[in-house]
């Protein structure tokens, strides 16, 4: 067998045994973050953390104790404090802000961690995925469901789908965008406009609905789960 056949194979081999990111371990991961480093914040906030495919890929994948040690370093930064203060957290293994407001209106927790800095860096969420480690599996998560009128509004301008374009995400089944509650103006919405958009943003990154260590999938093989828009 040759060299070059023999890491084909290795590579092949690798490939098969990837685990796709799913409902428990992205409950693990919120419910960690929430009760370690966001406890008892109400006020809206987002973060993307990142974490290996070596992390991911464990025969239970992600396990508590696997999340405290990827995020030991950016635990004891002080991230509370600078979402509290409107500042944008950037760290090795994750990125987090609170909105903020401009002249004429206010920039959502999302779009500020998807917008470029400067030329140089970029957006938080790109500078986060082109720094090592490599990014084996990704959660994207907003206290609040990302709104219909801007975050996942079609073509619009402050459109977050179309900016997770921009950046270099893992594969498919190794991407979540998780939230606990339901924006609260989208309560006041058609639900047939709210399931559009989300289900936009599902086919980007795999929608849940999370409450401390259990999380729902709002679609499921296309079928929608009507608990992630109900609240009873």
């Amino acid at each position: 067998m040759g060299p070059t056949l023999l890491i084909a194979l290795c590579l092949w081999s690798q490939v098969l045994t990837v685990t796709p990111l799913n409902q428990e371990q992205v409950g693990r991961v919120t419910n960690y973050i929430e009760q370690t480093i966001f406890k008892g914040l109400q006020d809206q906030y987002a973060y993307f953390v990142k974490f290996t495919a070596k992390e991911c890929n464990k025969d239970k994948g992600l396990q508590t104790s696997d999340i405290k040690a990827a995020l030991r370093k950016d635990k004891s930064a002080g991230i509370r404090d600078k979402v509290v203060n409107k500042e944008i957290y950037q760290g090795d293994r994750m990125v987090a802000a609170s909105y903020t407001k401009n002249e004429t209106c206010n920039v959502h927790s999302e779009y500020r961690l998807l917008t470029s800095l400067s030329d140089s860096t970029g957006s938080p969420i790109s500078r986060l995925l082109n720094i090592t480690p490599t990014a084996g599996c990704v959660v994207f998560f907003s206290l609040n469901s990302p709104c219909v009128q801007t975050c996942t509004r079609p073509g619009g301008k402050y459109n977050i789908i179309d900016l997770l374009n921009t950046v270099n995400l893992p594969g498919p089944d190794s991407r979540a965008f998780a939230y606990t509650k339901v924006f609260f103006w989208d309560k006041q919405k058609p639900e047939y406009e709210v399931w559009r958009n989300w289900g936009t943003l599902n086919a980007k990154m795999t929608l849940l609905r999370c409450s401390e260590n259990n999380c729902i999938k709002c679609f499921n093989n296309g079928v929608k789960d009507k608990k992630c828009f109900k609240d009873n």
